[in-house]
C-alpha cells in the first residue's frame, strides 16, 4: 500500500507489524519454499561469495577500532 505525502510523492506505508504476519492462532504461517534449484544455486553462490569475503584481509582501520574498544574494556575492568 501506499499514501500521497504534501508533495504528491508516492511513499510506502510502514511494514506490518508482527502482529499482522501472524495467523488467527497467533502462529506464523507456512515458510515459504523454494524450488530445490533455485536454493542449490543460492546456496552455492553464498558460499562462494563469503568463501571470498573470508579471504580477503581486514582492514587495518577496523584492526585500530577493536584494539581501542579492547584498551577501554580492560580499562574498565582494572577500575
Amino acid at each position: 500500500m501506499s499514501t500521497k505525502n504534501h508533495n504528491n510523492s508516492t511513499v510506502l506505508e510502514e511494514q506490518d507489524t508482527l502482529e499482522d504476519l501472524l495467523n488467527v492462532n497467533g502462529d506464523p504461517g507456512p515458510e515459504p519454499a523454494l524450488p530445490p534449484h533455485v536454493a542449490t544455486f543460492l546456496g552455492e553462490q553464498l558460499q562462494a561469495y563469503y568463501a571470498q569475503l573470508m579471504s580477503e584481509p581486514v582492514p587495518d582501520r577496523l584492526i585500530e577500532l577493536i584494539a581501542q574498544l579492547d584498551q577501554k574494556r580492560n580499562g574498565r575492568d582494572g577500575e
